[in-house]
């Protein structure tokens, strides 16, 4: 699997079926589009992000007329998704490649915390404890071994209840392994 920018994260993701958060594709012209995701995807917090460009335009947003001004701030495609922070209960965030039996995790258990500041790392093999002390990880490795995420970055949140598209309790935020 190769994936060279968000949108081609974003296709391998639905391709795969995995559990992720409501999401569209779309560019400033696509009003329309906008407000009817918006209107089928009620939340307390959304986020816009540009798809082309790894630390590209981000927006927290929280009503449809913030989202409206800021869609204007994208020259191209942008995503639009309920945030993860809008669902109660996560655990677990961050990312993990799992190649053969080592494990490179970067994590927080902070609720508040993004995937932009993540404040642990573990460069592990699946068989020391640190790892399955980690509250959530547990459910995240056999979420990765069923869906066979193996030698692929997999952005993740794991919750308490089960979430998402899917309604299971680790959702898929995005898949890196070329950017």
């Amino acid at each position: 699997m190769k994936i060279i920018n968000k949108q081609d994260s974003f296709q391998q993701i639905k391709k795969l079926g995995l559990n992720r958060v409501p999401e569209i594709i779309a560019s400033k012209n696509d009003k329309q589009k906008v407000e009817e995701f918006l209107d089928k995807n009620k939340a307390a917090i959304y986020v816009l992000r540009d798809i082309k460009y790894a630390i590209g335009k981000t927006f927290f947003i929280t009503s449809k007329e913030e989202c409206m001004e800021k869609i204007n701030l994208y020259d191209d495609l942008f995503s639009l998704a309920v945030s993860i922070k809008s669902y109660p209960g996560r655990i677990l965030i961050g990312d993990i490649m799992v190649n053969g039996d080592n494990v490179e995790l970067t994590y927080s258990l902070d609720e508040n915390t993004t995937h932009r500041n993540l404040d642990n790392s573990i460069y592990s093999s699946l068989d020391k404890d640190e790892l399955w002390e980690i509250p959530g990880f547990n459910e995240l490795i056999k979420y990765i071994t069923e869906k066979n995420l193996f030698d692929v970055i997999v952005e993740f949140a794991v919750y308490k209840n089960k979430v998402g598209t899917k309604k299971e309790k680790v959702l898929i935020v995005e898949l890196r392994t070329e950017y």
